[in-house]
């Protein structure tokens, strides 16, 4: 089949962007960016040109904002959370419906042999909502059952907080999702090793040695050979590890561009020639009080050696 496009006297012209999301879209939801792409306005206009009801225009801008396709000034805030707002629930017809046509039945099967259970309606709802509700991609919910799995935190209640949670927070895409599950599992391997290193057990960590943790592995973006040998350095300067003491070894390297043991030790040898010179310098430039007296008697004798040849000139 051979297809030849007839543009006459304009044409649309949409980010390729689109086509990543375009079967998260709704069709309202394609008739508006068709319509905006053509430049018509807002309002009763764009209504009356897309089709689509007057009231349902911002939700649907509001998707290819969201989406990354289109940037929107002035655009209102979105209301509350989503995640502490209710869930709207699916009758068994709805749930029929949904799962009869595109990939829904595929997706809840593969969820369900991710988690190794089978779900319950309520537990459906959990993954209807995420993709049906908040049009995530079907490869995002798979990613997101897998690694809530993979934490020990199966329950479809949890996976369905953790998806609200980060569409409220922009994270929409498949790329976005799989940044944050590499974050997330860095920050749990180094959690552990830490852990280990601080003799903490199975303790809670506390709120501000959490904040230190993400500091340290998120921001700073620190190897654990890099913590490990502050942590050496800490203790030998204390009795018992502290959070706050490691930090400020960490924030002192950070700061002056160490990422490497190499780094430190160039850093301390550093320190180290600049103490000497600067005690060389304060030797040179101390008051010797033998040489002051031995300076002043020349000069006395000096003194009086010419007050003397004046006096036999009378």
């Amino acid at each position: 089949m051979k297809i030849k496009w007839i543009y006459g006297d304009s044409v649309l012209n949409l980010p390729g962007r689109t086509l990543e999301v375009l079967n998260r879209a709704s069709a309202e939801e394609l008739r508006v960016l068709l319509a905006l792409a053509s430049g018509c306005g807002e309002g009763k206009r764009l209504a009356a040109l897309s089709g689509v009801a007057e009231e349902m225009i911002p939700s649907a801008i509001r998707f290819w904002a969201d989406a990354g396709v289109i940037e929107v000034q002035g655009l209102p805030r979105k209301a509350n959370s989503r995640e502490d707002a209710p869930r709207p629930g699916y009758s068994g017809e709805e749930m029929e419906r949904i799962c009869s046509v595109g990939d829904m039945k595929e997706l809840i099967e593969v969820c369900s042999a991710i988690l190794g259970k089978t779900f319950t309606p309520t537990e459906t709802e959990s993954i209807l909502y995420l993709h049906d509700g908040l049009r995530l991609d079907f490869e995002y919910v798979v990613k997101l059952c897998k690694h809530c799995h993979d934490i020990g935190k199966p329950a479809l209640r949890y996976i369905e907080k953790v998806g609200i949670s980060l569409y409220d927070s922009g994270v929409v895409t498949v790329g976005a999702l799989d940044a944050y599950i590499e974050k997330e599992e860095r920050k749990n391997d180094m959690e552990y090793r830490i852990r280990g290193l601080f003799g903490l057990g199975e303790r809670a960590l506390t709120p501000k040695e959490r904040e230190y943790l993400s500091c340290w592995t998120i921001d700073w973006n620190l190897s654990f050979e890099l913590i490990e040998l502050a942590y050496n350095e800490m203790m030998a300067a204390i009795p018992q590890p502290k959070f706050y003491y490691e930090n400020g070894i960490l924030k002192k390297w950070v700061e002056a561009g160490c990422r490497t043991k190499e780094d430190v030790a160039a850093l301390s040898e550093k320190h180290k020639k600049s103490g000497k010179s600067e005690g060389k310098k304060k030797k040179e430039g101390s008051f010797n009080l033998d040489e002051f007296f031995e300076a002043a008697t020349r000069r006395g004798a000096s003194v009086s050696q010419k007050n003397g040849e004046g006096s036999d000139s009378f």
